[in-house]
């Protein structure tokens, strides 16, 4: 391996390390406070599982490339998670963005709103990236490429590849910008038409909600832009992807994941205030026992 090699493989892992980390910590705030358990929350965490999902895949397949040259028995199991992780990610953020819009446009229609129907679109976002993904790894696309030393659908292999950009890139984007749209016309022609202060707070705040989504989205799309360009080269030119050409598509996608994973805890303002808490707490008993070790060694002289 060449130091660009060893640096981007390493890059990857430490990327991979803190989104896998930041998903820990949130989910164990969940298990822990019942004060993080709303459905808004909940719907996050839905995000912080594919996240975790797609850390810990890049992660791995990070370790086995400093570790061997990467070609081994699970090395198409590690694609498969890290195509389904990238799918399950986007599709999360468009369940987060629909109950937005339930709660906001369609705020009359309240079984929207319910637990139940919350349930089936995260069963069934879950459903349509598995079913999407999975005949991938059963149908062998998922091949080795040698040169990057990375399992993944072949760049020149179109038609998976644009069925790929179109349900897990190109519906995301247009259903999440048309949801932003939605809102923030509503709140607009709301904020016109009352003076009802807490009214107006509640609509900005869900225009702020659906905007730190689509800021998570755009990220993801921004961290996906070279893979992107890899790819039309090789369908423009007839000709195999550059050497470094995934290898580098993949830090910059594994730097995606692990700041997307950092920001659900930095955005969540109750899982935020929560560590913020815990952390005051944790200071707190330290000065308290720096305090009486002071007055223990006070006493003794």
């Amino acid at each position: 391996m060449d130091v660009f090699e060893i640096f981007s493989s390493v890059f990857m892992l430490l990327c991979s390390i803190l989104g896998v980390v930041c998903a820990f910590i949130f989910i164990g705030i969940v298990i822990c406070s019942r004060q993080c358990r709303t459905i808004t929350i909940l719907l996050v965490l839905n995000s912080t599982a594919a996240n975790l999902i797609i850390n810990f895949a890049c992660g791995s397949q990070a370790f086995y490339q400093l570790a061997s040259d990467g070609n081994d028995r699970l090395c198409e199991l590690r694609g498969f998670f890290i195509h389904l992780g990238t799918s399950l990610l986007y599709h999360t953020l468009c369940v987060q963005a629909l109950h937005r819009l339930f709660v906001t446009v369609l705020a009359r229609q309240r079984y929207l709103q319910s637990t139940r129907v919350i349930i089936f679109l995260v069963i069934l976002q879950w459903l349509m990236s598995l079913g999407l993904c999975l005949p991938m790894l059963l149908t062998g696309h998922i091949v080795y490429h040698p040169k990057s030393r990375i399992c993944q659908v072949a760049m020149s292999d179109f038609f998976v590849l644009l069925g790929l950009a179109v349900f897990v890139y190109l519906c995301p984007l247009i259903w999440i910008g048309i949801v932003y749209i939605q809102i923030v016309r509503y709140a607009k022609y709301n904020i016109s038409i009352t003076i009802r202060r807490c009214l107006v707070q509640k609509q900005q705040r869900e225009v702020r909600l659906i905007r730190r989504i689509l800021t998570l989205f755009g990220i993801l799309l921004i961290m996906g832009f070279p893979y992107f360009v890899f790819f039309l080269m090789v369908q423009f030119t007839q000709s195999p992807a550059p050497s470094y050409g995934l290898r580098l598509s993949f830090v910059f996608l594994s730097f995606g994941y692990g700041i997307c994973s950092l920001l659900n805890l930095l955005y969540t303002d109750d899982v935020r205030k929560n560590i913020l808490n815990r952390i005051n707490i944790c200071r707190c008993h330290n000065r308290q026992a720096r305090v009486q070790c002071v007055n223990t060694i006070n006493v003794a002289n």
